[in-house]
């Protein structure tokens, strides 16, 4: 009898495991994410979203992709700027966004965000009524949309940087559309809003990687100053952190010699970047420019879309009866706050079977 319990037991355990080959459910912070692809890789390719952006009518046969594909190393620069290459040449286009078009406008952005180091910003935003644009990576979002939803809540600007962060010009034109499209759902199931502006990753852009821009009705958005304060995240870079503010002084020192106004790159993904943050944003609006994000400077709208959508529940509601989960758009569910997922959903009732199965097993041995 005792015997036949414990097996029955040990069933049970087995039937609440998960089955191998097969996702667990990803909730985070409420969101429901167990149809995007693993963090920090280039995504899987689609053929429905390339089909519907036309992206085998690309012909560009004199911007091939560069070489070595999907590395996270700097691809090798072409011998001449024909190919119109940012990050080689400096080359823009008509269609390139690099600068604020008032003089006494500065847009500053963030790039490779959110996470935890990006609250701080916010609220040294919110205290001076500023507002700014932060650039998402969709694999940031994936592990902290709670804080995108917050950037996005306070009125600033979402912008979209890719889903693993490689450099554009070594992929495929339909590795680049992955790349844009599953960050573009991600940011839409957590904000609602679809952004226009696309950036991409070190600045790496050329006609080829334009053209696929352009049918996705993505506007490239670069900048004209650059902090380099990502180095700052590397112990071996010799990078001194002093140095951030020091470019803020120069650039607001020699702002009488300039056309147009800044547009400037800084980074919320490392707490060392993210901490010259503050003191460059004091600089900053103490020397009197008009703080805008980078569609405001430029004068376009943000997004392509906007809807509305709830923020997940993920405890009850003080003083109500009713439970506001059932409100929640399609693609979401509530659920425990963090990284989690179906198999550590059960575990407090594995540990209490696996608990009941030992002392079964126990007595039966005496």
């Amino acid at each position: 009898m005792l015997a036949t319990t414990a097996a029955a037991l040990v069933a049970a355990l087995l039937a609440l495991a998960p089955t191998p080959g097969h996702a667990a459910t990803l909730i985070i912070d409420g969101y429901d994410f167990s149809e995007y692809p693993p963090a920090d890789q280039p995504p899987p390719i689609n053929a429905t979203w390339n089909a519907k952006y036309d992206i085998a009518s690309i012909n560009l046969p004199n911007v091939p992709v560069k070489n070595p594909l999907n590395s996270v190393e700097e691809p090798p620069c072409p011998l001449t700027s024909a190919t119109c290459d940012w990050t080689c040449f400096n080359c823009t286009r008509p269609t390139d966004d690099v600068a604020c078009k008032d003089h006494n406008t500065w847009a500053l952005s963030y790039d490779d965000g959110p996470s935890e180091y990006t609250v701080p910003i916010l609220e040294a935003l919110n205290k001076i009524g500023a507002k700014a644009t932060f650039c998402i990576l969709g694999s940031r979002a994936l592990a902290h949309p709670a804080i995108l939803r917050r950037v996005y809540d306070a009125g600033h600007q979402i912008c979209v940087h890719t889903w693993s962060h490689r450099f554009l010009t070594t992929q495929t034109n339909e590795q680049i559309v992955a790349e844009f499209e599953w960050t573009l759902r991600i940011i839409q199931q957590v904000t609602g809003a679809r952004p226009l502006y696309a950036r991409p990753p070190f600045g790496d852009i050329d006609d080829r990687v334009r053209a696929v821009f352009a049918k996705m009705n993505l506007v490239p958005l670069l900048w004209n100053r650059d902090t380099f304060d990502w180095k700052l995240a590397s112990a071996n870079s010799g990078f001194d952190a002093k140095w951030v503010t020091g470019n803020f002084t120069n650039w607001i020192a020699t702002a009488g010699s300039t056309s147009t106004g800044f547009m400037s790159l800084e980074h919320d993904l490392y707490p060392q970047s993210a901490g010259q943050a503050l003191p460059a944003l004091d600089l900053v609006s103490k020397a009197g420019y008009k703080l805008q994000t980078a569609s405001q400077c430029i004068g376009t709208n943000p997004y392509l879309s906007v809807v509305s959508v709830p923020i997940p529940v993920v405890v009850p509601v003080v003083g109500s009866n009713t439970s506001p989960v059932g409100a929640l758009p399609t693609g979401r569910s509530a659920g425990n706050s963090g990284n989690t997922n179906a198999a550590a959903a059960r575990s407090p009732v594995l540990s209490v079977l696996a608990g009941c199965v030992l002392a079964v097993l126990a007595v039966h041995a005496l």
